[in-house]
């Protein structure tokens, strides 16, 4: 990394958080800063809860479980999906539902969204990579409700836990979805220049 002592750190982490889920729960000082996004939705409107390739990008499906909400199906690299389709939790025995990433995944993740369903997924490829706005297009189309989600470590060891309206939660033009992809880039800008990514291309 660089020599990156703080982005090694945060990669390391999330590394371990994986290995020892594998082992069995265990806790994880954790603190849901901002959850009114997952309040006073349409029950019967689908969920798209979208992040990006940051460091503890798991974290939050942890805080949904503990919280008790729809756990959702999640779009995976088909490395990351053990057995058949299971996606593991953060430091919880409980396994999400998981879809493998392909070219056809987005018309699942349409299928789930129009049926009702909550989908968790990434927007971006890799870490720095640029933000798509494919999946927040789809949610659109299936009349989709979308919460923006994170996690940040804090200096105490304690990870923070984000679930954020977009600013246009419906993506229902191309001038929403724009404004909200500005949106999600300057929060991903914004927490790799803490962890001093130097990769400037990553807001392309």
């Amino acid at each position: 990394m660089g020599g990156n002592h703080a982005l090694t750190e945060a990669i390391v982490l999330d590394s371990w958080l994986e290995k020892l889920t594998t082992a069995g729960a265990y806790p994880i000082p954790c603190n849901t800063v901002k959850a009114d996004a997952l309040e006073g939705g349409d029950p019967k409107r689908g969920v798209l809860y979208c992040g990006t390739h940051l460091p503890l990008r798991r974290v939050p499906l942890r805080a949904l479980v503990e919280m008790g909400y729809e756990v959702p199906v999640i779009v995976a690299d088909p490395g990351n999906i053990l057995g058949e389709d299971e996606f593991t939790v953060p430091g919880k025995t409980e396994r999400a539902r998981a879809i493998p990433a392909s070219r056809h995944v987005l018309m699942k993740i349409q299928t789930i969204l129009e049926e009702g369903g909550a989908v968790g997924c990434l927007a971006d490829a890799e870490l720095g990579g640029p933000v798509s706005s494919n999946v927040l297009r789809i949610a659109g189309k299936a009349g989709a409700r979308v919460v923006f989600q994170w996690a940040e470590r804090q200096q105490d060891g304690v990870i923070d836990i984000y679930f954020v309206n977009p600013p246009r939660p419906f993506n229902e033009s191309e001038e929403d979805i724009e404004v909200n992809l500005e949106f999600l880039r300057a929060v991903n800008r914004r927490i790799l220049d803490s962890l001093g990514w130097e990769d400037q291309s990553r807001s392309s």
